[in-house]
């Protein structure tokens, strides 16, 4: 319920700052028609989150799709007027009159143009390759691992898009698969209604998992059980080993558990084996660099997902997106093979990580 009145809010302050902004500037703007039309799509987007259980999925689509749009329209509008601000405030400073009316209109056509792209390049995931080499196993050893994170099954991600992540994964014939949090996106139905795990479950290899702040929305408990019986490993504050050799930990995500205990209380084995953490929020780094674990894996941070939202992402974490280094600890964080809210990616694309990791 908090995220559904987080997005309502946010949805009417954009939309009466938007409506403003173009009705001031755009001579359109002035008529009962574009006020008519512009309140219709915002309470549109807003109504799309309430939709109860039972609705069709066509319309909760639908729906979605014209929230998600709405959201990023009002967000760049927003940006717009700012700049517009600026202009103005230059042209008093300079004499010069500044074309208003012109200004709004390329810069509508700018954003429509944008969102277009962006949305397009939201479907179009990209595959970044990393290599790891370790002194931990054997020179033989030749292990390929693919590394989703923030897949945020849903309304708009449902069972054709997991289909094809499906297929994709097994493309790369991984020796398995891990999750750093966020599969689910807002509520449990959205995925029961399309039955997403039994597409996702098309995966051939074993998929390990840990949660995200996301998948703590809607029945948690639920949820994993969900997960568990389409034989998905979910490491909630737990470890396994894979072939002797390889240890995967997960723990519960900083929104439940803001302090190191836990990636401590289960770093006991790491000398023993090559040990990798999932971790969704990429905040406890030199924790898990002190306690002796060689591989970190986060998502969370989509680096923003909307220009130039980055410039927060990077200010608010060590390593937004990227791999770095932290002593012995190699840290990769992934900006996400889906999206939250808007179906638009217009900073760094989505991708699929597959890490090759060898002994030496």
């Amino acid at each position: 319920m908090r995220i559904l009145l987080f997005v309502g809010t946010v949805d009417f302050v954009l939309s009466l700052i938007g409506y403003l902004y173009y009705r001031h500037t755009l001579p359109v703007g002035r008529t009962p028609a574009f006020g008519l039309i512009y309140l219709l799509l915002a309470l549109g987007a807003a109504v799309s989150v309430i939709l109860p259980q039972g609705t069709p999925t066509l319309l909760l689509k639908l729906t979605a799709w014209l929230e998600g749009l709405w959201i990023a329209f009002s967000y760049y509008t927003i940006l717009l007027a700012l700049l517009h601000l600026l202009c103005w405030l230059l042209s008093r400073l300079g004499g010069w009159t500044l074309p208003s009316a012109k200004l709004s209109v390329i810069g509508l056509a700018f954003i429509c143009c944008f969102i277009t792209w962006g949305s397009w390049r939201a479907f179009h995931p990209t595959v970044r390759t990393e290599a790891l080499v370790t002194a931990k196993l054997p020179q033989s050893a030749d292990y390929k691992i693919v590394f989703l994170t923030d897949l945020h099954l849903g309304r708009i991600l449902g069972h054709a898009y997991a289909e094809r992540l499906a297929a994709r994964v097994n493309a790369e014939k991984p020796d398995f698969v891990v999750v750093s949090g966020d599969m689910l996106d807002e509520r449990l139905f959205y995925v029961e209604q399309e039955d997403t795990l039994s597409a996702l479950a098309q995966i051939k290899a074993p998929v390990y998992m840990a949660f995200g702040n996301h998948d703590y929305l809607d029945q948690p408990l639920r949820w994993q059980q969900m997960l568990t019986e389409k034989g998905f490993h979910v490491l909630r504050n737990a470890d396994t080993v894979i072939d002797g050799c390889i240890k995967i930990t997960g723990i519960d995500d900083y929104s439940r558990e803001r302090t190191a205990k836990q990636l401590l209380n289960l770093a006991g084995a790491n000398k023993s084996y090559y040990s990798i953490l999932l971790d969704h929020q990429p905040r406890r780094m030199d924790a898990a660099a002190a306690a002796g674990y060689d591989l970190y894996l986060a998502g969370h941070t989509h680096t923003g997902q909307l220009f130039p939202n980055r410039i927060v992402t990077k200010m608010m974490y060590k390593l937004d997106y990227g791999r770095t280094e932290f002593g012995g600890l190699t840290a990769i964080t992934s900006n996400g093979y889906g999206f939250w809210g808007p179906p638009v990616r217009t900073e760094v694309a989505p991708e699929m990580v597959v890490l090759k990791l060898r002994g030496k």
